[in-house]
């Protein structure tokens, strides 16, 4: 059953990539690498890593900490190659980081990056397309055809968006998606049902909202810490719009007949739509980071100051309380129509630059290649929620789950939004890449920024976005 869901997931991932794919005219040249290379064993060679990711001590919960049991394994392998690795915060951050170093020659080696942020990247011409080292004459550097064959197709086809000659410019690390985080003790003790569309999501949050005014749970509860739970929060506000537009059939962003981005997103529908989410921000029932001062939904998820929290699986280790506080329940993203369902599909890719030094650049491969095979991304997928970008590692991830004889919080947790994003595979999508793709993403975000914080009317707001954007 598995092997014909997996069959099924494929086929929808490709489709759905596939149609974004050629989105620019830029020449990448294949051969600022040759595809006949050795590696240098007597050379010292250095790498940097700029990724986003959370720290902690214990690898079996936080990102780097993991990433750094990787980089001592590889290196035992390579002990001439020295990965070092730096969090630049979130992604924003780390694509103005990237796009102010690539002026002045001082990028990273390698990073974690978006297709709209690398379709940013290309004009600086410091971009490393990987097609000759994929297919490298050397057999230690190139991927077998077994390594291809094993790479999800739609995943893989997301690293060739950038030009019409199937170049490849970054390859699949940790896919994921966003599911709908609940605090399951709550919902059954006020016997309160898990909503599934937006209106119920608006319903289930007045609810909650008159729980807290008038429960006795809440009795000895200040106005003002009343007034500082909020029923739900939805962590990116760029994500909302975007998703939200898609469920609603409302244009975004396109790609024109000539292969030139478009910006679509200042339309009438979409104003409605803002509308729709202000009401329910006016009304002390929905809240976003931004909102909450820069500050996650999953730290106040876990604090218990939200109820229902939607954010990104990569994310899910955030989102369980310590202790056992209480029991957290994950559910599909809510939809605006049953027979239109759309969840976004997301997860850093990562890219590679070009260097004086080959052996740079190969170091750097073979470290990419190294952390993308099937036991690292089985394992980084078990341990932080995200999505593996190999068919093998998923069917590693299942059994995995499927075989422990007990269980801990945490542990159901991870299972659960594993199968919660399993469900969802069906109705991921993504965006364009193209130049302004990046900004785009940016801007619709603040429409909702703007407008919930009254900043601009809903008609203000998207001609300072759309503004912003295109010219």
């Amino acid at each position: 059953m598995k092997k014909i869901f997996v069959v099924i997931f494929l086929a929808l991932i490709s489709i759905g990539l596939i149609s974004c794919k050629k989105v620019s005219n830029v020449v990448l040249d294949w051969d600022v690498i040759s595809d006949d290379l050795q590696i240098d064993t007597t050379q010292d060679v250095e790498i940097v890593f700029w990724h986003t990711m959370g720290k902690t001590t214990d690898p079996a919960m936080g990102q780097q900490a993991l990433l750094e049991v990787f980089i001592e394994e590889f290196q035992e392998i390579y002990p001439h190659i020295t990965v070092l690795h730096e969090s630049k915060g979130g992604y924003p951050e780390l694509r103005d980081a990237v796009n102010t170093s690539l002026p002045a020659g001082n990028e990273p080696n390698m990073s974690y990056s978006y297709s709209d942020h690398v379709a940013g990247y290309i004009n600086s011409g410091r971009i490393l397309p990987l097609n000759n080292l994929i297919n490298n004459k050397n057999p230690e550097i190139a991927f077998s055809q077994q390594d291809l064959d094993d790479f999800v197709p739609g995943y893989w086809e997301e690293g060739k968006v950038y030009d019409n000659e199937g170049t490849m410019l970054n390859l699949p690390f940790v896919k994921s998606t966003e599911v709908m985080f609940y605090n399951k003790t709550f919902f059954e003790a006020h016997e309160l049902t898990v909503p599934t569309t937006w209106d119920e999501v608006k319903t289930v949050s007045e609810q909650i909202r008159t729980i807290i005014d008038t429960d006795a749970a809440f009795a000895n509860y200040s106005v003002a810490q009343k007034n500082s739970i909020v029923p739900f929060g939805y962590d990116s506000e760029a994500n909302l719009f975007i998703t939200a537009a898609e469920q609603e059939n409302i244009p975004y962003t396109g790609i024109s007949d000539d292969l030139q981005g478009e910006i679509l997103f200042n339309n009438a529908e979409a104003k409605t739509m803002v509308s729709y989410f202000k009401d329910m921000y006016d009304n002390r029932l929905l809240t976003s980071k931004e909102m909450l001062g820069g500050d996650y939904t999953s730290n106040k998820f876990v604090a218990q100051q939200l109820f229902m929290s939607i954010g990104s699986t990569g994310g899910t280790n955030y989102n369980i309380p310590s202790g056992g506080l209480f029991e957290v329940g994950i559910a599909p993203l809510p939809q605006f129509d049953a027979d239109n369902q759309k969840v976004i599909q997301q997860g850093p890719n990562i890219n590679l630059f070009l260097k004086d030094n080959p052996q740079e650049m190969i170091a750097s491969w073979l470290f990419l290649k190294y952390i993308t095979a099937s036991e690292q991304s089985s394992l980084w997928a078990i341990a932080t929620g995200y999505s593996p970008g190999r068919i093998s590692a998923f069917e590693t991830v299942n059994t995995y789950y499927d075989d422990l004889t007990s269980i801990s919080a945490r542990q159901t947790v991870f299972k659960n939004v594993a199968l919660v994003a399993e469900q969802q595979i069906p109705y991921y999508f993504t965006s364009p890449a193209f130049g302004k793709s990046s900004k785009a993403r940016d801007q619709v975000g603040a429409i909702f920024v703007n407008v919930f914080g009254n900043t601009y009317s809903i008609d203000e707001a998207f001609s300072k976005a759309y503004e912003e954007v295109a010219f």
